[in-house]
């Protein structure tokens, strides 16, 4: 390896100091960041406010706020009822299917004996025991037959209309069943035959909602509006889900046979972020909604909250801004402002709610790790690596022109002895 001279030396020592002070310099820069908090945004208008308007005007709010503030917005946690269990319609087991097939057995008995009176609360029972489990190719012989009797009964006693109503479902139920003339009476097979000119039933409901104008959802397949009449599977069980702007969804399980008919009323409740919007309403200071806020940044898992209503005055918009940093207590009113007018009215009014929150003891908007950092004349590491090639060019010509080497001349580069 080559030597070099003292200077040369000197500098290299100079180099590598630099080089290892600025390597110190941009690991301490690139260390990681704390976190960004996790915070809860919510945002009301008051009547006074259009909704197309306000919404217009708050939407680029959540972003604008991170400019200035070292957080992260996590959604209000989702407060639909609690869904059915999965099993709500099992498979029968040995011993369900035993205890129907005894109960049919005693119906059939029962029957024989033109005991009818019996016999249709036997049959009641069992469909009730079979209606427990899910439809399948274990339980839908025993409907079948449930139907069929039920349907032989109404025509003793004379009718006909329903026990073709009856015999119609059967149908469905066992659509390759073709009656035996040694073991049906003609009058039998003849209402028999009239229930398949029918249209096969289906299963039918009547949804309703409290309040009215709820999206209903069958099976996750937006199918209308409530109230409505729908017809749902009969093969399966289907779940019914009632939507609603600014009230909690409501589900429901439920397993229907063709021909069946039911009415389903149900009373919608608020979420409770409509429900803190109407605490706001009452009062606008944020009186009596510490509890349900402190319930809503639990349930999102949010360290703080911010609140901004939009209200109008006189035909001017202002803005409310509240903060929560936990606790039941009621949200601190930090201030109210005018909404700032023209295109960069969203940018100005998000500056101003995020100095309130920054008082208010919210973290402010640090320098990231490998972004945003000073520009490169700012760096006196620069102008000392400059310095240093100067000297060194300095060194080599000045070691040039000395005493005569076997080598002749320098070539200039600069070399570093380790």
């Amino acid at each position: 390896m080559r030597s070099t001279s003292s200077g040369r030396r000197g500098l290299a020592l100079l180099l590598c100091a630099a080089l290892a002070v600025e390597g110190a310099g941009t690991a301490a820069v690139a260390a990681p960041v704390a976190a960004a908090e996790p915070c809860l945004l919510l945002k009301y208008f008051a009547p006074s406010v259009s909704e197309g308007s306000a919404r217009e005007r708050m939407a680029p709010i959540p972003d604008l706020l991170l400019r200035d503030l070292e957080v992260r917005w996590v959604s209000p946690p989702a407060a639909g009822q609690a869904p059915q269990g999965k099993e709500l319609f099992p498979e029968a087991d040995d011993a369900s299917l035993e205890r129907i097939s005894a109960r049919m057995a005693e119906v059939h008995r029962r029957m024989e004996r033109m005991e009818t009176r019996e016999a249709a609360a036997l049959l009641a029972e069992a469909e009730g025991e079979a209606r427990r489990f899910r439809l399948t190719g274990a339980t839908r012989p025993f409907f079948a037959e449930i139907f069929l009797r039920r349907g032989l009964l109404k025509l003793w006693e004379g009718d006909r209309g329903k026990a073709e109503e009856l015999f119609a479902r059967s149908r469905v139920l066992q659509p390759d069943f073709s009656p035996d003339p040694g073991l049906f009476s003609p009058a039998f097979r003849e209402a028999w035959k009239r229930a398949g000119e029918r249209t096969p039933p289906e299963a039918d409901l009547l949804v309703q909602s409290i309040p009215p104008g709820a999206s209903v959802h069958i099976d996750g397949n937006r199918v209308g509006t409530a109230p409505g009449r729908f017809k749902v599977p009969v093969s399966r069980p289907v779940r019914i889900r009632l939507a609603l702007p600014g009230y909690q969804e409501m589900e429901r399980q439920g397993q229907w046979l063709p021909g069946d008919s039911e009415s389903i009323e149900s009373v919608l409740v608020r979420d409770r972020v409509a429900t803190l919007g109407d605490l706001l309403t009452a009062s606008p200071e944020g009186k009596g909604t510490g509890p349900l806020l402190a319930e809503m940044a639990a349930g999102a898992g949010a360290v703080r909250t911010a609140l901004m209503v939009l209200e109008g005055r006189d035909g001017r918009s202002f803005v409310s801004v509240f903060s929560s940093a936990g606790g039941d207590s009621d949200p601190v009113f930090l201030g109210r402002f005018e909404w700032p007018e023209g295109v960069e009215g969203a940018e100005e009014a998000a500056g101003r709610a995020a100095k309130l929150l920054k008082g208010a003891g919210w973290p402010e908007k640090k320098e990231r790790a490998g972004g945003g950092g000073a520009p490169w004349y700012h760096n006196w590491w620069i102008y000392l690596l400059v310095g240093a090639v100067v000297i060194g060019v300095a060194a080599g010509a000045g070691g040039g022109g000395g005493g005569g080497g076997s080598s002749g001349s320098s070539t200039g580069g600069i070399g570093v002895s380790f």
